[in-house]
């Protein structure tokens, strides 16, 4: 196994969401990466949280390799009667490019950064698994946000 591919896994997922951030016109941040002020955090926004990758050697030289893909979203609720189902379709959306494959290339600067494909991750497939949706609401009846969580476990099968 490179010693390169937690890294890559990382970035490849982060970058594989930011235009579905963007096209929702929706802030991202990076849970361990990224600065955030508590303006930041009392504004609509989505933040990535990755568990893994995981990595099992399966057989000699093949590698099963898994990770946890989530994203936390937060909306202002606005008191003037907008769109009460805008975090839904945020949601919907996100889970939607979920069931796409992941790409992960070898980013970054070094010497075996050549942006090369190394596999893609998928959904599990497996008889529990699914991009699993949890809408939260109103968490604290003093705070007028609304809070909704899309995560889904994701692997691969990679061989040197």
């Amino acid at each position: 196994m490179d010693e390169n591919l937690a890294r890559w896994t990382f970035q490849s997922i982060v970058k594989h969401f930011v235009d579905t951030a963007n096209g929702l016109s929706l802030p991202y941040f990076v849970e361990g990466i990224d600065e955030r002020s508590d303006a930041d955090m009392r504004a609509n926004h989505v933040e990535l949280r990755i568990t893994g990758p995981e990595v099992k050697e399966i057989s000699n030289g093949y590698y099963h390799v898994s990770a946890v893909i989530n994203f936390l979203f937060t909306e202002q609720m606005d008191i003037d009667g907008a769109d009460a189902y805008t975090i839904q379709r945020w949601v919907g959306k996100f889970a939607s490019d979920m069931m796409e494959p992941v790409p992960i290339y070898r980013l970054g600067t070094g010497a075996d950064d050549d942006q090369s494909l190394v596999g893609c991750l998928r959904v599990d497939k497996g008889k529990n698994e699914k991009v699993r949706i949890f809408h939260f609401g109103q968490v604290k009846p003093d705070t007028r946000e609304r809070l909704a969580v899309c995560d889904a476990v994701f692997s691969m099968e990679l061989h040197n």
